[in-house]
């Protein structure tokens, strides 16, 4: 009786667990960020030091009232924003969700508690297949 409990039990129970495909591409997304050329991860951030940091880009705010547009990119450890004045013309705007991008510049606390790197210089990469 014991062994045949005990190989159905193996069968069901005792198989090797594995990262599901989220942790994955997210472990894929950080090793990216860092052969892309970035100097910290965004969990890794510190304010009011220069950072270069690489993440694909989740949200757009284009805010007319305060004339600035604003981008949060992901690297897969974190987010941060990154805020640029509004000026004419405005390459910022080409920036869509999902793109790639390489932000360079000072990290400092936004009003809402979280980073946000003001005016970086910024340039567009190829993406991931994870993205």
């Amino acid at each position: 009786m014991y062994p045949a409990v005990l190989g159905k039990f193996r069968r069901t129970h005792l198989q090797p667990r594995t990262a599901d495909d989220g942790c994955r591409r997210l472990a894929a997304r950080q090793q990216w960020a860092i052969s892309a050329g970035a100097s910290v991860w965004l969990i890794d951030l510190e304010p009011y030091e220069h950072n270069r940091v690489v993440g694909v880009v989740r949200k757009l705010r284009v805010d007319p009232t305060e004339g600035s547009i604003e981008v949060t990119i992901n690297d897969g450890t974190g987010e941060v924003a990154a805020r640029w004045s509004m000026r004419r013309p405005a390459p910022e705007l080409a920036i869509v969700p999902g793109t790639a991008l390489v932000l360079d510049g000072v990290a400092t606390v936004g009003n809402n508690g979280r980073p946000t790197l003001q005016e970086p210089a910024f340039e567009v990469i190829p993406c991931p297949a994870s993205c």
